[in-house]
């Protein structure tokens, strides 16, 4: 097992003519920097200080480290005498690279373990991608400091001392409080490296949970190996008919349900570009527009799930009239596992192993308690797998298990709902991917627990409920929940972190929320306060005192530069509304080629590309292009629109006597039910 009492935390910093890398202690004050330039060598050292990494084989963490720092270091290490021009050229030559691996130093060639902290949070999924500057202004640093020299230029001796290496330190010693933060998330890998004896030290949840799997069902099953290469089998599909994957116990008798049901029987899932026979299967976003109504609230389907809920409403229960929430137990899973769904190319095996990993984690919770490390990979197993089947790079990809498992999901939550609208007096409230929430007489209970029951024991499914004493909904996604302790769940704009546990609710959110926007937490709290308890928001918000509750913050692009009152000010900037203060504006390249006229929406790649082709450059055609005639053209963004901001990134320059008080309690009154 890998010993973190002596860890790392690193980063490097490239540039034409200077490479500088900062490391510190995780559990001391201990740091040092080392620089190799036009100005000095600190070669030796820093190789020598490898080596000492080497025999040690002290773990080092860094930041988007695999991808990046690391192979940069590992070149410096195999190449001692390369010059500062070769050790820039391997940095930008990594930057270049548009595959994920191409780079990548693997585990066994690597002279000092690593941990890379956005590999284990998944930042780098598209949908979660977090700088560590955004992490800064969510960790709620003292400091929020970006490049403070263009990238690529050459830099002087008072730019290196003065600039970059005072900016290369903060960045390790912000690292290094994240790494903090993520204490549990590496200690739980640790304790899962002896036990599946491969490196998943940098595996995000999901991968964990797909490598367990995959390691019971066994790789001779999950790879070929007949090309000489290690190739994961998989199912490739070019059309998924849906009449083929809706089960057959499927059925409805409310008009609304029965005609989308017939609706989707007639759909066949096929490849944005049909023309390509490697083009994936369409898996997301086929589904838009399809609702019913059916309970007084509007079902909306999608490949992903469904969603439903009345809206702007306050819910109180009483003695007589009760609020009822079900979900289905691991939904997803329980449906693979109760109708033997598999990956094609996996069948028997995969169904046996995944029926046996409920088993296997209750017995765990039995032995060593609910959160164990055992039972919590097994959960891993179970919830990642499903994720894996439509993901291309995985031996569980068969995209049409992900359509079987999404489809039947929200037809038998549907079946569900038309269920319990036979009982008198229930009113749904919402409906969503893996539970219905409604409203019921007292006297009706035990007749709708029979219902419930039945629908258990027809689907195999397992529900759990709980009562609420008041709801708070603005929509499916937005909402305030009060069980019957005064408990809250609070779900989307309405959900901010714990302000007596802070990072602590932020890495035990469902995921850890670290890559979310985080900003303006007092408005979310006055707004809870005010429906809960009754708190007037505008003295809530004029008496609070923690200055990083008004802390918003905007991040742009390489391409888009940003300006407050005119000036340019760095791409991640921490501000707040401001009495005293500026306009800020987002400046953005245009969307395509300056001038040209704007592509009509709906379009697929290829058929834009057919037609453009056939026409000549820079005409107009009502095919492609918007009814219009608009052209591309330099975006301007108002930030906070019509209002002043004032620039906090040294969050001692935040002055409460500046604040903008009534736009914060604006914000808040918009979230008030």
């Amino acid at each position: 097992m890998l010993d973190l009492s002596n860890t790392v935390v690193y980063d490097i910093e490239t540039f034409l003519n200077v490479f500088t890398l900062h490391m510190e202690a995780l559990h001391s004050d201990a740091s040092s920097t080392w620089e190799i330039s036009t100005f000095r060598d600190d070669r030796r050292e820093l190789i020598d200080w490898f080596n000492w990494l080497y025999r040690t084989q002290t773990p080092m963490i860094g930041f988007f480290s695999l991808q990046f720092d690391y192979p940069v270091i590992h070149y410096i290490y195999t190449n001692p005498q390369a010059t500062i021009d070769q050790i820039y050229a391997k940095a930008q030559e990594l930057l270049g690279r548009g595959d994920r691996f191409g780079g990548m130093i693997w585990e066994r060639d690597r002279f000092a373990p690593q941990i890379d902290l956005a590999k284990i949070h998944h930042f780098d999924n598209k949908a979660k991608t977090t700088s560590l500057k955004a992490l800064q202004v969510n960790m709620r640093a003292e400091t929020v400091v970006d490049m403070p020299v263009e990238p690529g230029t050459v830099l002087g001796h008072n730019e290196v001392n003065g600039l970059l290496i005072p900016y290369n330190r903060h960045d390790v010693t912000e690292t290094k409080r994240f790494a903090h933060f993520s204490t549990k998330a590496i200690e739980f890998r640790l304790s899962l490296v002896d036990q599946f004896g491969v490196d998943v030290m940098n595996f995000n949840d999901t991968k964990i949970g797909a490598k367990i799997l995959e390691q019971k069902i066994g790789e001779d099953i999950c790879y070929d190996r007949s090309s000489g290469r290690k190739q994961p089998r998989q199912t490739v599909r070019n059309r998924i008919a849906l009449a083929d994957i809706i089960f057959n116990y499927v059925s409805f008798t409310n008009p609304e349900f029965a005609r989308v049901l017939d609706w989707m029987k007639q759909q066949v899932l096929t490849p944005d570009d049909l023309e390509d026979p490697d083009a994936p299967i369409k898996t997301k976003g086929v589904f838009t527009g399809v609702k019913a109504n059916v309970g007084g609230i509007d079902f909306h389907f999608g490949t992903g799930g469904i969603h439903g809920s009345v809206s702007a409403q306050r819910i109180i229960a009483t003695d007589e009239w009760l609020i009822r929430d079900i979900d289905v137990a691991s939904l997803y899973p329980s449906i693979a596992i109760v109708n033997k769904l598999a990956p094609a190319h996996l069948g028997e095996a995969f169904t046996r192993e995944y029926a046996e990993i409920p088993k296997e984690r209750k017995k765990w919770q039995q032995l060593k308690g609910k959160k164990c490390v055992e039972a919590n990979s097994l959960k891993l197993a179970a919830n990642g797998t499903y994720g894996k089947s439509n993901d291309k790079y995985s031996v569980f990809y068969d995209p049409q298990l992900t359509m079987t498992i999404t489809i039947n999901g929200q037809l038998l939550i549907c079946m569900l709902a038309e269920w319990l609208l036979t009982v008198p007096t229930v009113q749904l409230i919402q409906a969503n991917t893996d539970g219905i929430t409604y409203r019921i007489h007292r006297d009706y209970l035990e007749q709708v627990k029979a219902i419930e029951t039945r629908w258990e024991q027809f689907t195999l499914l397992t529900l759990e409920s709980v009562h609420y004493k008041r709801m708070w909904l603005r929509d499916v996604n937005n909402y305030i929940a009060e069980d019957m302790d005064g408990k809250l769940k609070q779900k989307g704009a309405y959900w901010h972190p714990d302000p007596f546990d802070y990072a602590n609710s932020i890495s035990e959110q469902q995921p850890p929320a670290w890559h979310k926007d985080l900003g303006n937490c007092v408005s979310i709290r006055a707004a809870v306060a005010a429906m809960v308890h009754g708190v007037d928001p505008d003295a809530f918000i004029r008496a609070h005192s923690d200055p990083f509750d008004f802390m918003l913050r905007i991040k742009v692009d390489r391409a888009s530069k940003l300006l407050l009152g005119g000036s340019p000010v760095q791409p991640t900037t921490r501000y707040y509304v401001a009495r005293d203060g500026a306009p800020m504006v987002k400046i953005s390249p245009p969307a395509g080629p300056l001038g040209d006229y704007k592509r009509r929406n709906g379009l697929t790649d290829a058929e834009f590309n057919r037609i453009a082709a056939s026409i000549p450059a820079g005409q107009w055609d009502e095919r492609i292009h918007t009814k219009n005639k608009s052209r591309y053209e330099q975006r301007e963004t108002a930030i906070e629109a019509g209002w002043k901001v004032a620039e906090c990134n040294d969050a001692r320059s935040f002055r409460f006597d500046n604040v903008e008080y009534a736009w914060y309690v604006n914000e808040a009154r918009k979230l008030i039910i």
